[in-house]
């Protein structure tokens, strides 16, 4: 799998290393799209809602993409992807993987540098590259700022025209939190209250303002503003 992982965020290990024994992956085999050969990889096999307390929440990310089990690669043809859209790929697509690995170029750099290449000849929108800057941002121990401030701007620029439900709370957060990291607290303090503030239904028609589970996120953040001096 290269040495990709290595660079996992250490408070991350350490923090799913007590939790590792309650995650288990099974064996499987896939067909690589592009050749129609047998390629061995792991699937999720077991998991639980604690998942969702891992550091990774901060950004939004969450088991098993903080795995590098979940990095599915066929070595024969060079093809890499995450598990879960690794063979949703169209004809154009392909032909432009193939071109692309027919290159020796193609085979070097980290896992995730050719995973990002990958995913550039692939017809993917802003809201997936928005998520995929967060996925740097977790695994990356430097530059994990650079990435999270590419996904700010393709937050910011596509927000407003999300539809009222969970993804627009989470999206409303991390806008906050990583103007917060930022430094820039008065553009988190009015995110994070759009995040709070959002009407809208579960998928039972109940209605429903913000989210519990982000909210207790905002309350984390919030504690970490800095202090303002005592008059």
């Amino acid at each position: 799998m290269g040495k990709l992982w290595t660079l996992v965020v250490m408070a991350t290990f350490l923090f799913c290393a007590t939790n590792s024994i309650a995650t288990t992956w099974g064996s499987t085999t896939v067909q690589d799209p592009l050749t129609g050969d047998q390629c061995e990889v792991k699937e999720p096999a077991s998991y639980g809602s604690y998942i969702y307390s891992w550091p990774s929440k901060y950004d939004g990310v969450y088991w098993p993409f903080t795995d590098e089990n979940w990095l599915w690669e066929c070595e024969d043809s060079g093809y890499i992807s995450f598990g879960d859209d690794f063979s949703d790929l169209t004809d154009d697509e392909i032909s432009r993987i193939r071109k692309h690995l027919s290159k020796a170029s193609s085979q070097r750099g980290s896992d995730l540098k050719r995973l990002e290449a990958m995913y550039r000849l692939r017809d993917k929108d802003d809201k997936f590259w928005a998520w995929f800057y967060r996925v740097k941002a977790v695994i990356l121990t430097q530059d994990a700022n650079a990435a999270r401030y590419e996904a700010l701007q393709l937050m910011e620029a596509s927000v407003e025209t999300m539809e009222p439900g969970f993804d627009l709370i989470q999206t409303y957060y991390l806008i906050g939190e990583y103007h917060r990291i930022f430094g820039k607290i008065d553009k988190a303090k009015t995110y994070f209250s759009k995040a709070r503030s959002v009407e809208w239904q579960d998928d039972e028609g109940n209605a429903q303002t913000g989210s519990e589970y982000i909210n207790k996120l905002i309350d984390e953040r919030v504690t970490m503003f800095p202090v303002s001096p005592s008059p």
